[in-house]
């Protein structure tokens, strides 16, 4: 069958079908009235207390079942027995017992040892309400009425199942046609973001990089000259610092909201110390004061900087990290050490960006960046201007 299947058949069906509890509620309400004129009839026919005694052992057994199936069907068949016993009709009481089996099979009671056990019950109680004839055909009626019973509660079972199997099975393939568009779209995002990233972000850096050689180069005096490559830098760093947060919103997906989140910042350095320190990372935390003239786009680059050093720690160090950020004379110094893990390198730097991805966030804030591996420690240093100036 294919997997799309629809669901419709299950979902036009009579609500009876659909919800067992309508089923359940018809049979007590069956029970009920059998056993309200059953009463009214003994009362009329002063047929005693046995009688009396006997309807109420089968309805009390057969709400037992509700609860204790086995016991219960075994009080019902009691009382079947003592009306035969006391010479009062059973046919009442064992269609209680009847009614009790289908509900019973209905919710699962496994149907052939159900109906053998009421069936060969009420062929004993036909048989002794028929003078101890056990051949008599009077017992016929009981027998097929508990073979009824028990064959069309396992009947209805069977078919809520398969229709609910069905439904099952087109919610799955729906959710699986949502999956697989959900995964080629994040392919396509990745892919884009990794042309983007190797691509526009590396030859944007380069510029800068040229720019900055430019500028160094340029004779005294260049004043124009220099006032131009200081405005292309400043344009520079900001298409680069654009072309990163589009590279994260293409990494991050489509669930997220990016206008419903505040743009990271240094304020924010002490949650994401703490969501590191909840998956494991042991961080030895050090936050100086910032200045809050602090250029937004130097803020970002921090913080981005940091938590792509904390990943870098958390993935390849030994679980252990000392972050230090501190402002000194309108410079931002940022230092990361943590002792490198078993298989630990500095090649890969937090998101995919690598240590590349974090030289090209320094460069197009002006900054510096120090990378050292000695004796086991992985340090990364970086130094920024509060206000995104060039460090001279």
């Amino acid at each position: 069958m294919k997997a799309d299947v629809s669901a419709e058949p299950w979902a036009s069906s009579p609500v009876w079908f659909r919800r067992p509890a309508v089923l359940h509620a018809a049979t007590a309400v069956l029970i009920a009235v059998s056993a309200s004129v059953e009463l009214v009839r003994i009362v009329a026919d002063r047929a005693g207390v046995m009688a009396f005694a006997a309807l109420l052992i089968t309805v009390a057994g057969a709400a037992l079942a509700r609860w204790r199936p086995w016991p219960g069907l075994a009080v019902a068949a009691a009382g079947c027995l003592i009306s035969a016993l006391v010479g009062w009709d059973p046919i009442v009481m064992w269609s209680i017992t009847v009614f009790a089996l289908f509900s019973l099979t209905l919710d699962g009671l496994p149907a052939v040892r159900g109906t053998v056990f009421v069936g060969a019950a009420l062929y004993l109680v036909t048989a002794i309400a028929q003078d101890y004839d056990f051949l008599s055909l009077q017992s016929f009626p009981a027998v097929v009425s508990a073979v009824a019973g028990g064959a069309t509660g396992a009947a209805i079972r069977i078919h809520q199942q398969y229709w609910m199997s069905l439904e099952q099975r087109a919610a799955d393939a729906e959710a699986t046609r949502d999956i697989e568009a959900t995964r080629r779209v994040a392919e396509e995002r990745l892919r884009i973001a990794r042309d983007l990233h190797d691509v526009v972000g590396h030859q944007v850096a380069v510029v800068s990089m040229h720019l900055g050689v430019a500028e160094v180069g340029l004779p005294p005096g260049a004043d124009s000259t220099r006032t131009a490559l200081d405005a292309a830098r400043t344009g520079v760093r900001s298409v680069l610092l654009e072309t990163q947060r589009i590279l994260e919103l293409l990494r991050r997906g489509t669930d997220d909201d990016p206008a419903a989140e505040p743009a990271p910042e240094l304020s924010r350095l002490p949650e994401l110390v703490e969501s590191y320190r909840q998956i494991g990372l042991r961080i030895e935390s050090t936050v100086g004061e910032i200045p809050a003239t602090i250029d937004p786009a130097v803020s970002l680059t921090a913080y981005r900087i940091v938590q792509e050093a904390l990943t870098n720690a958390h993935r390849h160090g030994d679980g252990t990290a000392t972050l230090s950020v501190t402002s000194v004379d309108r410079r931002l110094l940022i230092e990361v050490v943590n002792p490198r893990g078993p298989g630990g390198t500095v090649e890969r730097i937090g998101g995919g960006y690598g240590l590349v991805g974090v030289r090209e966030r320094v460069e197009s804030a002006g900054g510096r960046l120090t990378v050292s591996d000695e004796d086991g420690t992985f340090r990364l240093s970086v130094v920024l201007t509060v206000d995104g100036s060039n460090l001279r």
